[in-house]
């Protein structure tokens, strides 16, 4: 059966996946009638599809499904009744994947406030920056995040929950004041699907990070459509579905990414699953998980995955479980696909594109379509989005031409917080205007060829050139610096730099790291220095000229700061 054929099958047998349209800010969406509505629904849900006894499991701790809703429904009766949270106040989670961290996201919510993930590997002058634009006045941090927001946090008046860590006179503790805050009385607001439930930091080729506002709706919409795409994919490929594990996802995205809260930990919900965290990469420690939980998902960057399929190639293991290997984040090297399938023969190799403003949702591809065409990004997961490739016009291109994606979604973000000109830019009419360029052939699958911003995608993290061109040029002896993507092999690209000095001034490579250490997250400082004799390449425009410049550089036709 072909997708076409199985999408209809879906949509004539199964009520889940019925769906409406409805009108929002004056534009036409689809919407699924018969889900939960809302994150707080969800967790209801939840208690329907249980497929473990256990939900988390983080190293030897395990915790059930009743004792995680117990647990956040103490963090929303601790953030109502002292705290005084509200609908709509903004509560701020900054740490590692601890246990904690699910247990908070819903927690915040079911309040009906709005998680502010931070970025756990920003340094102070970021997190001032993200807590300054979200006006975030309660966060709860683990010891690591604590100094780097102590600095400010008087200053800027947020109160702080410290998360494993020892007593401080400047901050709460977790596990005193609220692992076990009585919740008998706790008020359930009204939620709205349009409600907001998140503010997730992305970087952009504006420079600074942009607060990406996203919504109750948006993202049961993106959960879902990636549930009726396994539902469809059972018609299309009926050997695998029947051979089907309970469900074992090992996380291994930072749940402050789109990555890991959305198909990871939120579709663990929907689909009762159980999750492991780790408390950092390991690849050979993730073997043995996969082994021990029975693990049969993983969705991560792929320089996570390609470690992990090295690991299971050194240790001569299957990993028998596992029944998706998806890649997600940043663009899996084509021929590495047909290489991890013949590494983990029992394993689907997939891919799914999204991005942080569509909720992750957007294309995916698997199974002997992705193997043969190990470029593709893929098709529209489920039946709510819509898409087309359009030129810089907005006009639609004609079939197989090269142009911009662009997606109209429920899934779509609701905008870039405090920034409306950048938000008009790149939602118009519905659509998100995705900055990436691509094709789209007669079956409506998407390949994507290059990208409109200046942005460089190294491991997963998104790294804004201008970003990283601004700090470098605030350096005394640095008059100008161009920033571009290095191709690397494990991260799949690298910063690199080029700068141009004033005169009579000189300068080594570890003095621009030891300049830049504390005003850039250690993944945004260039792996790469090249030093121009003369000024920087120029266009016609006398703009500096990005292209010509990584040409030069990669040519060797720039000297290279060793």
């Amino acid at each position: 059966m072909d997708f076409e054929a199985a999408t209809k099958r879906v949509l004539d047998t199964d009520d889940l996946y019925q769906f409406s349209e409805y009108t929002f800010e004056g534009q036409i969406y689809k919407r699924f009638v018969n889900t939960p509505q809302t994150l707080h629904e969800l967790l209801e849900y939840g208690k329907e599809t249980r497929q473990w006894d256990e939900f988390i499991v983080y190293e030897n701790e395990r915790i059930t499904y009743t004792e995680f809703l117990e647990k956040a429904n103490s963090v929303a009766a601790f953030l109502q009744k002292e705290l005084g949270v509200k609908k709509g106040d903004k509560v701020a989670i900054a740490m590692r994947n601890f246990p904690e961290y699910p247990i908070l996201l819903m927690g915040i919510v079911s309040v009906g406030a709005i998680v502010v993930f931070v970025n756990a590997w920003w340094t102070t002058s970021e997190m001032e920056y993200g807590f300054h634009d979200s006006s975030a006045k309660i966060c709860f941090a683990d010891i690591e995040r604590l100094k780097a927001i102590l600095p400010f946090s008087k200053d800027f008046g947020i109160k702080l929950i410290g998360i494993r860590s020892e007593h401080g006179d400047n901050f709460l503790e977790y596990e005193k004041e609220v692992a076990s805050y009585p919740s008998k009385n706790l008020q359930a607001p009204k939620i709205d699907p349009n409600d907001e439930f998140g503010i997730m930091y992305t970087s952009g080729s504006t420079g600074e990070p942009k607060g990406v506002v996203l919504t109750h709706r948006g993202a049961i919409s993106a959960v879902f459509s990636w549930l009726m795409m396994e539902k469809i994919g059972s018609y299309v490929y009926p050997e695998k579905a029947s051979t089907k594990k309970p469900s074992s996802i090992l996380l291994l995205s930072p749940l402050f990414h789109v990555n890991g809260s959305h198909p990871n930990f939120l579709y663990g919900i929907a689909k009762g699953s159980k999750i492991t965290l780790m408390y950092k990469w390991d690849p050979k420690q993730a073997v043995d998980i996969i082994e021990n939980e029975t693990i049969t998902l993983i969705r991560a960057v792929p320089t996570v995955i390609s470690d992990l399929v090295e690991e299971a190639i050194a240790q001569n293991k299957s990993l028998s479980s596992l029944e998706t290997l998806n890649a997600g984040g940043a663009k899996r090297p084509a021929p590495n696909v047909a290489y991890e399938k013949n590494a983990l023969p029992l394993t689907d190799i997939s891919s799914g594109y999204g991005m942080t403003e569509t909720n992750a949702l957007g294309v995916s591809v698997s199974g002997d379509e992705y193997l043969e065409n190990p470029e593709l990004a893929g098709r529209l997961v489920g039946v709510l989005q819509d898409i087309k490739i359009v030129d810089e016009n907005d006009k639609e291109v004609k079939q197989g031409e090269v142009g911009e994606i662009a997606i109209k979604s429920p899934a779509n973000m609701l905008c870039y917080l405090n920034k409306k000109k950048e938000t008009d830019e790149v939602l118009i009419d519905g659509w998100m205007h995705t900055g990436d360029l691509g094709h789209m052939n007669s079956q409506g699958l998407v390949t994507i060829v290059d990208r409109k911003k200046n942005i460089i995608i190294r491991g997963g993290e998104n790294i804004s050139c201008l970003e990283v061109e601004g700090m470098l040029q605030k350096h005394q002896s640095i008059l100008e610096s161009i920033v571009f993507a290095v191709p690397n092999e494990r991260f799949g690209e690298e910063v690199g730099a080029c700068i141009n000095l004033k005169k009579k001034e000189s300068l080594q490579r570890e003095e621009i790291y030891q300049f830049l250490n504390d005003k850039l997250a250690k993944f945004k400082i260039p792996a790469h220095y090249w030093l121009a004799d003369d000024s920087l390449p120029r266009g016609a425009t006398d703009k500096l000229d990005r292209i010509t410049t990584r040409e030069l550089c990669l040519d060797n036709k720039i000297k290279k700061l060793l």
